[in-house]
């Protein structure tokens, strides 16, 4: 179930906003203040719906101190100003949507789902492992921010260790994974992938852990 966090300095809002997403399906997670909402982000939440004008830190702060904090949460952003640049004032802080008061129950959980639905998406293709990240629909891999140029069938092998990571694969494992189209592989072929892998990998080749007998794993416990 996915948590929503609701911040909104209105009580009456807050608690139909409340009733309107636990009744389709979602977990909300109230707070009356932008300072409350900081305090109560964690990683369970999936999505943050936000006043604008709130007491104390408003809206467009709350949502510049996430961002800056590398906070990648989705953002509705709810407010009465829908003029145009409040509206641009709300993108440039980082929302991901903007919905003017009033609104129905259904926009704005047909709004929801929509964020839900595209951030899910984009979150499928990235994946992490210490300082790697690979960003599958890209076919782009970048080691601590800087982009490292692997061969096609390298990346292959890094893209389905990551996606499996902690976890050992037999040379012959990978071949079956990798290579069903070219049965006449051999095990030496996996070993000369590895080893250019580890070299682009460079300080932080150790990640890329090989076992007698279990055979390869990828892992960001030795950093």
């Amino acid at each position: 179930m996915e948590e929503i966090l609701i911040v909104e300095d209105e009580r009456d809002l807050r608690e139909i906003l409340s009733f309107n997403l636990e009744r389709a399906g979602y977990k909300p997670v109230e707070a009356n203040s932008a300072e409350q909402g900081m305090a109560k982000i964690k990683p369970g939440i999936k999505l943050i719906l936000l006043d604008v004008m709130l007491p104390g830190m408003n809206g467009y702060q709350m949502a510049e101190r996430l961002r800056s904090q590398a906070c990648k949460i989705p953002i509705i952003f709810l407010t009465a100003r829908s003029a145009e640049e409040d509206v641009l004032n709300g993108f440039r802080s980082g929302a991901d949507d903007y919905i003017s008061k009033p609104f129905s129950s259904a926009e704005l959980l047909a709004r929801v789902k929509a964020v839900l639905k595209r951030s899910y998406s984009e979150e499928e293709s990235l994946y992490y492992c210490g300082p790697l990240k690979i960003d599958a629909k890209s076919a782009k891999a970048f080691l601590a921010e800087d982009e490292i140029l692997f061969s096609r069938k390298e990346f292959d092998i890094l893209l389905f260790l990551i996606k499996h990571k902690g976890t050992y694969f037999t040379r012959g494992e990978l071949i079956k994974e990798l290579w069903a189209e070219a049965p006449y592989v051999t095990e030496r072929t996996i070993d000369v992938h590895i080893a250019h892998i580890r070299a682009k990998l460079g300080l932080y080749k150790d990640m890329l852990l090989s076992r007698c007998g279990f055979g390869y794993s990828l892992t960001d416990r030795c950093l």
